[in-house]
C-alpha cells in the first residue's frame, strides 16, 4: 500500500480543497461533473495521484484547474484594460499583449491539470537521492547490530528524507500486524521502490540476506556489497545524466541565448523592409517570452536530474544566524537606497549639464547610456542584498562541508585509540590534539571536557541541548554517525575500535562517490557559469554597439534621402526615410537587452547550481549575488569599448 502523506501545507492541496469548498456553485450538476472527471483521467494520472499520496479526488483537481485558468484570464483582461488606458502602443505590441493574455490562462490550465503528474515525477527523481543515504544508514547500523528491524528504525529515525517517511510507515504497518513479519514488510517495500530503482531493491535484499550469514567476515562483505551496489547505481545515474546533458545544454546555449543575442544587432535593419516594432514588443519578446521559455526548458532538463546527496537544511535557529530576519530587512532597505541612487545617476548628470559628455544622449554619442546606470542600480541592489543576507548561510555550509571531510579522518584516529584500550575521554582528547587546527577538533575536545568535568554519559556529552559538544553542528551525516558511535562504545574496546574505523571507511566511500559525481558534472556546470558571467554579457555588449552602428548608418542614409529631390529613387527602389528611422531609442533598447542579460544570468546560475549541489536555495542566492556584478561589469566594458571602436569607423 502506498504511503499516505500529510499535505496540509502543500499549496496545491490547499488550493484544490479551497476551490472544492467555495466554487461548487459554478457547476450546475456537480454529481455528473464528479463522475465525468473520474472517468476522464488517464491511468498514468491515477497512478500519480496514488504515488503522491495527497488524498485528492479527480474532480477537485479538475475544478481547481478550471477556476485557476478562469481567474488568470480575468486578471489578464483587467491588467490589459488599465495598461491600454495608461499607455499607447503600436499595433504589433497590441497584438503581442492580446496573444499573451490569451495564452497565459491556457498555460495555467495545462500546468494545474498536469501538476499531479509533474509532482509525482519530481518525487520519483528526488527519492533516488534518498536511497544512498537510507542504505548507508542501514548498513552502518547492521555492522554494529545485526538486526534488520533495528537498522530500519535507525535509518527512519535519523533521516528527514521522503523515503524515510515511507520506512516509518512500513514500521507502523509492521507493528499493527499488517505484515506477517519483517520479511514480508521488506519484500513489499522493496517491490514498491524497486519500480524506480532495481539497484535499491537488490541492495535491500542483500542487507536482509546478511542476517543469515554465519560468518562475521562474510556478513560484512555482504553489507559492503549492498552499499557498493547503491553507490554504483547513483554514480551510474549521474554519469548517464551527465552524458545526456550535453545536447540539451547546447540547445539551451544556442537557441535560447546565443541566437537571441546575435539577433539584437540585426533589429535596426528590419525597419528597412517596413517591419516596425516599438519598445513594448521588444520588452515582451526579450524580457518576458524568451526568459520564460529559457526557464521552462532549463526546468525540463533539471526534472531529469536524479538527486544525489541532498544538501543539509540550515534552520534559522543556528547560532550564526541570530537576528538574520532583522538583518535581511535592514539589508533590503540599504540595497534599495543604493539601487535608487545608482539608477538615477545618469539622469542626474544630464540635469547637471552632462559634464565631459559622459552620458550618451543620442545614438553612438557620449560614453555611457543613461539606462546603463539603471541596469547597474538593479544589479548592485540585488547583489548587495543577496551577498549580505546569505553570506552567513554560505559560511555555515562551507564549515559543514569542511567538517564532514575532516570527520572521517578523525573517526579513524578515534577508533585506533579506543582499540588500544584507552578510555573515551582520553581517546577524544587525543583525537582533538591530533586534529588541531581542524574545525572538528573543537567539538571533539568539547566531548572530552564534558565527560571529565560534567561527569555525564557520552550521549549527553555529545547531544545535550544545553551543553552538548555537537548541539550546534547541523550535519545530518555527522550526527547520524555519532549516534552509531554511541552504540559501539558500550562494547569491548577492540570491537568498538574496529566498528568506529569501519564507520570512518564508510564515510570516506560516500565522500569519494560525491566527489566523482561533481567531477562528472563539472564540464556542464562550468560551461553554464562561463556563459552566464562572461560570454553572454560580452556578446550582448558587442551586439548592442553593432545595433547602434546600423541605426546610425540608416539614420545617415535617411538624412541623405531627405536632401534629394522628390521621386529621385524610381519604382521598386523607392525607399521611405520613415522606414530608416528607428522606432526604439537606443537607451531604451539597451535597458531592455540589459534586463534580458540579468534574467538569463539568474536562470543559468540556477541551472548550473541545481545540477551541481541540488536545490540549496541559500547557496543559489549567494552565487547569484556573486555572479551578477561580474556579469554587468563585463557587459558594461564590452558595451563602452565596442561603442568607442565602432564610432571611429563611421
Amino acid at each position: 500500500m502506498r504511503v499516505v502523506r500529510l499535505y496540509s501545507e502543500n499549496w496545491y492541496y490547499q488550493a484544490c480543497k479551497f476551490t472544492n469548498a467555495n466554487f461548487k456553485w459554478l457547476i450546475h450538476d456537480f454529481d455528473s461533473f464528479r463522475k465525468k472527471a473520474e472517468d476522464s483521467i488517464s491511468e498514468s494520472y491515477r497512478d500519480a495521484m496514488i504515488y503522491t499520496g495527497m488524498g485528492l479526488e479527480p474532480h477537485e483537481t479538475v475544478l481547481f484547474s478550471y477556476v485557476a485558468a478562469t481567474l488568470a484570464l480575468i486578471g489578464a483582461l483587467i491588467f490589459d484594460f488599465f495598461l491600454f488606458r495608461a499607455i499607447s502602443f503600436e499595433m504589433s505590441t497590441l497584438r503581442a499583449v492580446i496573444l499573451l493574455s490569451l495564452l497565459f490562462p491556457l498555460v495555467i490550465l495545462i500546468y494545474m491539470s498536469e501538476y499531479i503528474k509533474i509532482h509525482a515525477r519530481w518525487m520519483k527523481v528526488s527519492s533516488l537521492g534518498d536511497m544512498p543515504e537510507i542504505i548507508s544508514y542501514m548498513v552502518m547500523s547492521m555492522k554494529l547490530v545485526p538486526n534488520m528491524e533495528v537498522a530500519i528504525h535507525f535509518a527512519a529515525g535519523n533521516s528527514g528524507r521522503p523515503l524515510a517517511k515511507d520506512l516509518k510507515k512500513m514500521i507502523w504497518n509492521l507493528h499493527v500486524r499488517e505484515y506477517r513479519g519483517i520479511e514480508d514488510a521488506i519484500l513489499e517495500f522493496s517491490n514498491l521502490w524497486g519500480k524506480d530503482s532495481e539497484y535499491f531493491k537488490r541492495a535491500l535484499h542483500l542487507i536482509k540476506s546478511s542476517t543469515s550469514e554465519p560468518d562475521e567476515a562474510q556478513r560484512i562483505i555482504t553489507l559492503n556489497r549492498s552499499l557498493d551496489l547503491v553507490l554504483e547505481s547513483t554514480r551510474t545515474l549521474m554519469d548517464s545524466f551527465a552524458s545526456k546533458l550535453k545536447t540539451p545544454t547546447y540547445v539551451l546555449y544556442s537557441i535560447f541565448i546565443l541566437i537571441p543575442l546575435a539577433l539584437v544587432a540585426l533589429m535596426p535593419a528590419i525597419t528597412v523592409v517596413g517591419v516596425r516594432f516599438g519598445i513594448g514588443t521588444l520588452v515582451i519578446v526579450y524580457n518576458i517570452i524568451l526568459p520564460l521559455l529559457t526557464f521552462a526548458y532549463a526546468e525540463y532538463i533539471l526534472m531529469q536530474r536524479p538527486a544525489a546527496f541532498v544538501p543539509q537544511d540550515i534552520p534559522d535557529i543556528h547560532p550564526s544566524l541570530k537576528g538574520i530576519k532583522k538583518r535581511k530587512k535592514c539589508t533590503l532597505l540599504l540595497s534599495s537606497v543604493i539601487g535608487i541612487v545608482i539608477a538615477s545617476m545618469g539622469y542626474l548628470l544630464i540635469l547637471r549639464g552632462n559634464p565631459m559628455n559622459i552620458v550618451s544622449t543620442g545614438t553612438l554619442n557620449g560614453i555611457i547610456p543613461p539606462t546603463l546606470f539603471i541596469i547597474w542600480g538593479i544589479v548592485f541592489a540585488v547583489a548587495v542584498y543577496l551577498n549580505i543576507s546569505y553570506a552567513p548561510y554560505k559560511k555555515i555550509r562551507d564549515e559543514i562541508r569542511k567538517m564532514e571531510n575532516e570527520f572521517s579522518d578523525a573517526l579513524f584516529i578515534l577508533g585506533r585509540r579506543i582499540s588500544e584500550g584507552r578510555s573515551s575521554e582520553e581517546a577524544f582528547i587525543h583525537t582533538a590534539s591530533t586534529m588541531k587546527g581542524a574545525d572538528i577538533a573543537g567539538a571533539l575536545e568539547g566531548i572530552s571536557i564534558n565527560l571529565m568535568n560534567m561527569r555525564t554519559d557520552i550521549r549527553s556529552a555529545i547531544f545535550d541541548e544545553d551543553f552538548g559538544a555537537f548541539k550546534d553542528i547541523y550535519s545530518e551525516r555527522i550526527k547520524t554517525t555519532m549516534m552509531l558511535l554511541i552504540q559501539s562504545v558500550h562494547k569491548s574496546h577492540e570491537v568498538a575500535g574496529v566498528a568506529i574505523v569501519k564507520l570512518a571507511d564508510h564515510l570516506k566511500e560516500l565522500q569519494e562517490v560525491e566527489l566523482n559525481i561533481k567531477q562528472s558534472l563539472y564540464d556542464m556546470t562550468s560551461t553554464m557559469r562561463s556563459t552566464a558571467s562572461i560570454f553572454a554579457p560580452l556578446i550582448a555588449g558587442i551586439t548592442i554597439a553593432l545595433s547602434e552602428v546600423i541605426a546610425k548608418i540608416l539614420q545617415n542614409i535617411s538624412d541623405s534621402i531627405n536632401r534629394l529631390p522628390e521621386n529621385t529613387l524610381p519604382g521598386p527602389a523607392q525607399i521611405s526615410p520613415e522606414n530608416l528611422n528607428q522606432s526604439i531609442p537606443s537607451d531604451l533598447f539597451m535597458l531592455s537587452i540589459g534586463i534580458y542579460v540579468i534574467l538569463i544570468t539568474i536562470i543559468l546560475v540556477r541551472f548550473a547550481g541545481t545540477i551541481e549541489y541540488g536545490g540549496d536555495k541559500a547557496q543559489l542566492r549567494y552565487e547569484i549575488g556573486q555572479t551578477l556584478p561580474v556579469t554587468i561589469i563585463i557587459f558594461t566594458v564590452s558595451t563602452i569599448f565596442s561603442r568607442i571602436i565602432f564610432r571611429g569607423m563611421i
